[in-house]
């Protein structure tokens, strides 16, 4: 079984403050217990818009400067790499925190487009600016994201929020359509990487105890009927997109061998390269993009290391 060892991660660090973001450097930094969390909080800050959701290129590959669903999704989705709850407390973070999570749901649940219980994933605005072409406002990428990121937001809606506040009670309501639409549809990438959030979010909350084995055996027969092993296909499901929080023994084979090619693949400048493109030559932005990916991405590779008990 590979490691990340000490000297790597030791690497890993120092490059990351050469050549990532602020924002994933504090990821990073979190994640191996060298910052407060909380300071993510403050990096967030530099994402907010108006309306409260975020934008300005906090998902790297949409440079819109408005709100949008996917980027809201980004968001919740760094708090949640960092065990972020309803219960957090820290006296120089807290009225912060509160900040950000109310701004973001109140622009998720009251101004955000949602049609039949989905969040369209973009906005209009989009098509005025540099971006990948999954992130367009066009039918097509409605049916491409399907219930993604609705599945993710709600859990993390009840994991972020007190029982007592409106947007829970809400998410709450959306929560049965979601689950029947699990039961009974076989899920795209996208929605595969939203339900499994879904799943550990419900873990976290205690929530839908009685339904967690029906729950857990679609999204293994899922997993089992899409996943490849293929890790330099860009399209594919990969075993820890889509059973990061699942346990069963071939998934767990499967992932053990997605791990290893993650340790294997660190590039001789003691980072991970960015493989997914913006799908065409329609802006030049996308090289800059792709510089900023170098380091989201090794924060990302290092959370799911650490998960899976990958770090020395």
């Amino acid at each position: 079984m590979n490691l990340l060892t000490k000297a790597k991660q030791q690497d890993m660090a120092n490059q990351m403050c050469n050549k990532a973001r602020d924002i994933d450097i504090c990821l990073y930094n979190a994640l191996d217990g060298t910052m407060p969390k909380g300071f993510l909080l403050d990096c967030l800050m530099l994402y907010e818009a108006k309306d409260g959701g975020f934008a300005h290129g906090l998902y790297i590959d949409n440079y819109n400067t408005n709100s949008s669903v996917y980027q809201v999704y980004e968001a919740l989705r760094m708090l949640d790499m960092l065990d972020f709850d309803a219960s957090y407390d820290d006296p120089e973070h807290n009225q912060l925190f509160d900040h950000i999570t109310s701004k973001c749901f109140n622009y998720l649940y009251n101004r955000a487009e949602l049609k039949d219980g989905i969040w369209n994933p973009n906005v209009k605005t989009n098509d005025d600016f540099a971006h990948a072409e999954r992130f367009s406002y066009t039918d097509e990428n409605v049916k491409l994201f399907g219930y993604h990121p609705t599945a993710a937001i709600i859990g993390y809606t009840l994991t972020l929020c007190k029982p007592s506040k409106a947007y829970y009670k809400k998410a709450l309501r959306m929560l049965d359509d979601a689950l029947n639409y699990l039961y009974n549809h076989d899920l795209n990438k996208y929605e595969a990487i939203s339900f499994a959030s879904l799943y550990n979010s419900l873990k976290k909350a205690n929530l839908k105890s009685e339904e967690y084995n029906k729950i857990e055996e679609k999204l293994i027969s899922n997993a089992l009927n899409n996943v490849s092993l293929n890790f330099e296909d860009v399209n594919a499901l990969h075993p820890l997109e889509a059973a990061l929080y699942l346990n069963d023994e071939k998934l767990n084979e499967m992932k053990n061998q997605e791990l290893d090619y993650l340790i294997d693949s660190i590039k001789s400048f003691g980072l991970w390269d960015h493989k997914t493109t913006w799908g065409w030559d329609k802006y030049p932005e996308e090289d800059s993009a792709n510089l900023k990916w170098i380091g989201a991405e090794t924060a990302n590779n290092y959370f799911l290391l650490k998960k899976c008990g990958r770090v020395e």
